[in-house]
């Protein structure tokens, strides 16, 4: 991200006019890379965030709502004693370092007044908060790095606080590579003395209506692709950017956990499924056991004790020909053939049992293909919570036990309205599916989803009257869209109405039969 020398400079004066004579008056640590200091003073509070993630390294105010834990970690204890009270005396940032330091006029054991800074360096994936004492030594950082992690630079307590080093000789700093390759495209020298006639505003780039980049200057180079959208202010332009970049990373984050967990049980279940299906081939010549069976009974007066094997006549086929039955010779003939109808009872019991098991284990992969497919295309916390809520009830998920834990609303089914003004309602999950098939869907209700594939359940509300055939292909195209299939080109959609829509006892959650229904061919359009 372009947070260079250039904008941290206008973010740095900003954050000054702001903050200067205000007090801490809280200090919180929600994440283990970032700390909001809670101020007073300047004719109201506010609340600085301090982020020193790996990609998301950032100073500004910030009215987003954290939940801190239980137990403060221990960096957070030492801010507390140390600049908690504190003034800030003004924000700072050294020429053309992509830092800021917040200089505080704090106290000692004894009450005496004394400068302290907070560094804020925001260099990438060495980003780091770092607490610097009156005399210029470090007090604690919050990642503390020793000799070993990096012989030039140790952030360790009790050493002397000194600045990034300066890059190598020939290696250019202070301007971004996206600012330098604007600069190129305008013609101009990518040297910070090139700026000087350019008015810096913050602005944020937008493409396909997301915030994808910030800077201090409107971009050309990338021409109508992307948009340069002015903000109001160098702090609020970051709250933005990264509160959606935050949000996203949040839902991506907690969807791969959920993704992980479904993927296991799914593995798990493929391997029984596997197992049983060989077993299910070992009981297939008990056909076998129980002739031999009869052959034995019916020549016991043949055999004599000893014997490991004999030559009988098959009866059971034309002509009879000659078979060889082996034979345990510690047994009698009698035990030999109880031993073969025992052994054709066994796998004929066996099979009956291993035939439900292996479709339980079909039926238990397909709904967790399904719920697969659900995680891919949630966009919301509110999606994943839907899921989340599914598996705990399906019993791949605990539910999270404790007082005082909010409840998020439930989700609603997505909403769309056709071209002819007709209700399209759309299922977020297997569970959701059920209820807006069952519950939410009158009978005359045209009912879709897409062939053979996993994906939402569609209902085209039709107020008892019959749809016109737009409205039903728009709809078509959105059970396509909220499919496995979503990013073919066309997808086969069937169309019934929702009385023809049946479930079967036990049936899992979103799984379904249907008759009566025709096939459409759609095509997924996200336009829609």
């Amino acid at each position: 991200m372009p947070l260079d020398a250039v904008f941290i400079t206008e973010l740095g004066r900003e954050l000054n006019e702001k903050l200067a004579g205000s007090r801490i008056d809280r200090v919180h640590q929600p994440e283990k890379d970032t700390v909001v200091l809670a101020l007073r003073g300047n004719g109201g509070g506010a609340r600085l965030a301090l982020c020193f993630g790996s990609g998301s390294a950032r100073v500004c105010l910030t009215r987003a709502e954290y939940e801190n834990p239980a137990q403060p970690p221990m960096f957070c204890m030492l801010l507390r004693k140390h600049i908690q009270g504190a003034r800030v005396e003004a924000v700072e940032q050294p020429e053309n370092e992509r830092m800021l330091l917040i200089r505080l006029a704090a106290y000692d054991e004894l009450g005496d007044s004394v400068e302290k800074t907070l560094a804020v360096e925001l260099l990438g994936r060495n980003a780091n908060l770092i607490l610097v004492g009156p005399d210029g030594r470090i007090l604690d950082a919050a990642r503390r790095v020793d000799e070993e992690m990096s012989p030039l630079r140790q952030l360790m307590p009790g050493l002397i606080y000194r600045l990034p080093p300066k890059p190598a000789p020939g290696k250019f700093s202070g301007l971004s590579p996206l600012i330098r390759r604007e600069m190129e495209w305008r013609g101009l020298p990518p040297v910070l003395e090139s700026l000087e006639g350019i008015e810096r505003t913050p602005t944020l780039l937008v493409e396909d209506g997301k915030g994808v980049d910030f800077t201090f200057m409107p971009i050309l180079q990338y021409g109508p692709a992307t948009e340069s959208v002015p903000y109001p202010g160098w702090s609020a332009l970051l709250e933005a950017f990264y509160a959606e970049k935050d949000r996203t990373e949040h839902l991506k984050s907690r969807a791969r956990s959920l993704a992980k967990l479904v993927r296991s049980a799914k593995n798990r279940t493929e391997k029984k499924l596997a197992l049983r299906l060989q077993e299910l081939t070992a009981t297939e010549d008990r056909e076998t056991d129980k002739r031999r069976g009869d052959l034995v009974t019916a020549n016991i007066w043949r055999m004599k004790p000893g014997m490991d094997r004999v030559t009988l006549e098959d009866f059971y086929e034309p002509d009879s020909p000659l078979v060889d039955v082996p034979l345990d010779p510690r047994k009698s003939p009698q035990q030999n053939a109880a031993a073969y109808y025992k052994q054709y009872a066994k796998k004929k019991t066996a099979r009956e049992h291993l035939v439900s098991l292996i479709e339980e284990n079909r039926v238990e992969a397909e709904y967790l293909a399904s719920v697969a497919v659900e995680l891919d295309r949630a966009q919301t916390q509110s999606d994943l919570e839907v899921i989340r809520q599914e598996l705990v009830r399906a019993g791949y998920v605990r539910e999270a036990k404790g007082k005082g834990k909010r409840r998020e609303r439930p989700a609603q089914p997505l909403r769309f309205v056709t071209s002819a003004g007709l209700e399209v309602l759309v299922g977020r999950s297997n569970l959701q599916n059920d209820e807006l098939t069952f519950k939410i869907a009158r009978r005359t209700d045209l009912w879709l989803h897409a062939q053979k594939l996993h994906g939402a359940h569609v209902i085209l509300r039709c107020e008892g009257a019959e749809p016109d055939e737009r409205s039903v292909y728009e709809a078509a195209s959105l059970a396509a869209f909220y499919s496995e299939g979503g990013q073919a080109g066309r997808v086969a959609v069937d169309v019934t109405q929702a009385r023809f829509v049946k479930k079967q006892k036990g049936a899992r959650p979103g799984m379904v039969l249907y008759t009566d229904q025709r096939t459409i061919m759609a095509e997924p359009r996200r336009e829609l």
